[in-house]
């Protein structure tokens, strides 16, 4: 397996033997592809804490905390 097949797997967390079709690429290739990847998770990161404020404004203050924590966004 290649250093950038690794890093891949690394990032989407999963063992580098389940992306083996992808060892035609080159590492250059397989980097950029991890880059991509890494930035849609970011994305998606920021969306869901963008969406979990918002629909904490429609619970009352007391309960906010505990809500929160129960959706998985405890800051």
């Amino acid at each position: 397996m290649s250093e950038g097949l690794d890093r891949l797997a690394a990032t989407l967390g999963v063992p580098a033997t389940r992306l083996a079709p992808l060892e035609a690429y080159d590492d250059q290739q397989l980097d950029r592809f991890n880059d991509l990847a890494r930035g849609a998770m970011t994305a998606e990161d920021k969306a869901f804490d963008a969406s979990l404020d918002e629909a904490l404004k429609l619970v009352p203050k007391m309960l906010r905390g505990v809500v929160q924590k129960m959706l998985g966004g405890a800051r």
